[in-house]
């Protein structure tokens, strides 16, 4: 954050306003489910009136779209440290799978609402604005894929179209999101990150050239 840049106090009280009811919205959405939550007791948690509540937000989907595009902020700052690190590129790829794993666990409640509307942009509805989370996959399959390109470039990986691998990654994490999602299994992060890595360094890393045999 530039610390050089001015705020008046209305920024910073709307600021720390919307930060509280996002907050609180997200308490409250987790406890009773997203589409069972409602307004007033977003309020309620967050400690203001319902009318204030929609000075900031036009109602319950707005709040959706900003916890989500706030959750997955984080995990885009997170999975971009991994790969701007000076890390081997096969420890980058067991981090950055247990990374997304954890994060699959740790908001599962989310899921949900993200593969929906992931879905919903794939096919591309007439005459409507793409969704959002539509925009922050394509940031995170960009990461992916300059991963992927890098472990090809420097020899470890198989050579292969790098975005189709970021795509390829996605779409496993995702199986395990779904199977989460329909299974209710508590377990199954901890299950399926080990065999995610297993499964993918034995499937990207080259392979040495075979040595001639002498002649005889």
């Amino acid at each position: 954050m530039d610390l050089s840049i001015k705020f008046t106090k209305k920024e910073l009280v709307t600021a720390f306003r919307t930060k509280e009811i996002l907050a609180a919205a997200q308490r409250v959405m987790e406890l009773r489910g997203v589409e069972a939550a409602t307004m007033d007791e977003i309020a309620a948690a967050a400690g203001v009136a319902k009318g204030t509540l929609y000075l900031y937000f036009q109602g319950r989907e707005d709040l959706v779209q900003a916890i989500m595009s706030q959750v997955c902020e984080t995990l885009l700052r997170d999975l971009e440290a991994i790969v701007e690190s000076s890390s081997y590129p096969t420890e980058k790829l067991g981090a950055i799978v247990a990374l997304l794993l954890k994060h699959l666990e740790r908001e599962r409640v989310w899921f949900p609402i993200y593969a929906r509307n992931l879905l919903r942009g794939e096919q591309g509805e007439k005459g409507r604005p793409r969704p959002y989370i539509h925009d922050l996959e394509e940031k995170f399959v960009a990461l992916l894929t300059r991963f992927f390109a890098e472990g090809s470039d420097t020899g470890t990986f198989i050579q292969a179209d790098p975005r189709l691998l970021a795509f390829l990654l996605r779409g496993l994490v995702r199986a395990v999101g779904y199977y989460q999602m329909l299974g209710k299994r508590e377990d199954i992060v901890q299950e399926a990150l080990p065999v995610l890595v297993t499964l993918l360094s034995s499937g990207l890393m080259r392979q040495p050239e075979p040595t001639e045999a002498p002649a005889t």
